[in-house]
């Protein structure tokens, strides 16, 4: 009977630890964790943010030119008092002198000495039914 309850508990562990590693796909995700926003461009919440967080980052720039987002690295949610919003963005100086306000319009720089890319991380938190926004990290390289 003991070698009975020894092979089950050798069973329970051995499951046990072929959930942990095949990694969690199968399992809930944790609520409050930062979750992956898949399709960047038609996320509004999304957009919304970037765009705060590149006019902040133009009004803190010393340089003549606007810059824009080029293109989204990557993209998070995370749902806490109000919503997170974790970004790595590639953006490039523009041909619009600062302060420009329709940055999308605006044409990136290709002449060589004038072209300029660098990634940022952005971290934006809103709280969208107090229509309140606010960038809690920017930093770039």
């Amino acid at each position: 009977m003991a070698g009975g309850w020894m092979l089950v508990s050798l069973l329970a562990v051995a499951l046990v630890f072929t959930g942990a590693v095949r990694g969690g796909e199968d399992r809930p995700r944790l609520v409050g964790a930062p979750l992956d926003i898949a399709n960047a461009d038609n996320d509004e919440g999304l957009q919304r943010a970037l765009q705060f967080a590149m006019t902040e980052y133009n009004r803190a720039s010393n340089d003549m030119y606007s810059s824009r987002v080029v293109r989204v690295i990557s993209a998070k949610r995370q749902i806490v008092s109000g919503i997170k919003y974790i970004m790595e963005v590639e953006i490039g100086r523009t041909t619009c002198p600062k302060p420009a306000t329709d940055l999308q319009s605006c044409a990136l720089h290709d002449a060589p000495q004038m072209t300029k890319r660098t990634t940022c991380n952005f971290v934006v938190y809103t709280v969208p039914w107090l229509n309140q926004i606010k960038l809690l990290d920017s930093s770039c390289q």
